[in-house]
């Protein structure tokens, strides 16, 4: 983990509201693992006060590029949206835990829905690299959005299977209800980052398929670093866990998503 100030190199809209950044990373400040996430003073010094926290889309070490997807939505995000190359963002990463690889003979399912996005891509592609030496399957990578005009123009792994609510392109429905109808002998491993109704739906596939369930949780966070635990999750039996120390990345059958 290291603070440092990073030159922007590219920010480009994505789809509505969204945008893809892309920065230069320090290799001294650590890999930045798919699941891990990094904070971003989004402003001048003192406005907003609180960092804004995202996950890694992507890592490049020929380039010594990083990059992550976020939407426009307050007066930080609003900020960033505004850079441009050659700007500086402060940043403090790599932070967190990622995920663990799959079990072996596996068939990886990763669903990504709204920001979720970022994460399931960069694991995709690397879990796709992994995927090659045989110890499980090819990944298939499951986007959910509400309409079209909501899905991203980036280059996405072969495959992709993209769900909208409405039906106006790809799957007519949830990504938990395509993931019902896909058809696979082989045992599934699912990875997810989206919403809560959407993880929920997910937790009882997994359930139901007695599946390993990798979450990446999405939580406001303050700190990032685990001092003032303004990010805990609540467990399925009462306890609490620190998204930002002990995650993002948990073990999904223990979260208790519908409370």
């Amino acid at each position: 983990m290291k603070r440092f100030d990073a030159p922007v190199t590219s920010l480009r809209p994505i789809a509505r509201d969204y945008f893809e950044l892309r920065f230069a990373w320090k290799a001294e400040a650590g890999l930045p693992l798919p699941g891990a996430f990094l904070t971003v003073r989004a402003g001048g010094q003192y406005d907003p006060i609180v960092r804004r926290p995202f996950a890694f889309s992507c890592y490049a070490p020929d380039r010594g590029e990083a990059a992550f997807i976020f939407q426009k939505r307050g007066r930080g995000t609003a900020w960033l949206s505004g850079l441009r190359a050659g700007d500086s963002i402060d940043v403090l990463g790599p932070l967190g835990k990622g995920f663990s690889p799959p079990p072996p003979g596996s068939r990886p399912l990763l669903i990504g829905g709204g920001i979720g996005l970022g994460p399931m891509l960069y694991l995709a592609h690397q879990l796709a690299k992994e995927a090659a030496r045989g110890s499980f399957e090819a990944p298939v990578l499951a986007l959910g959005f509400r309409t079209e005009a909501q899905l991203p123009k980036l280059e996405l792994p072969a495959g992709t299977v993209l769900c909208t609510d409405d039906g106006s392109a790809g799957f007519h429905g949830s990504v938990a209800e395509w993931l019902w109808s896909f058809d696979s002998s082989v045992p599934p491993a699912l990875f997810a980052c989206g919403p809560a109704p959407m993880m929920a739906a997910i937790d009882r596939y997994a359930a139901a398929r007695n599946a390993p369930y990798q979450a990446a949780t999405e939580q406001w966070m303050a700190c990032g670093v685990g001092a003032c635990a303004g990010c805990a999750i609540r467990l399925k039996d009462g306890s609490y866990k620190r998204v930002c120390a002990d995650g993002p990345v948990f073990d999904g059958s223990l979260i208790a998503w519908e409370d």
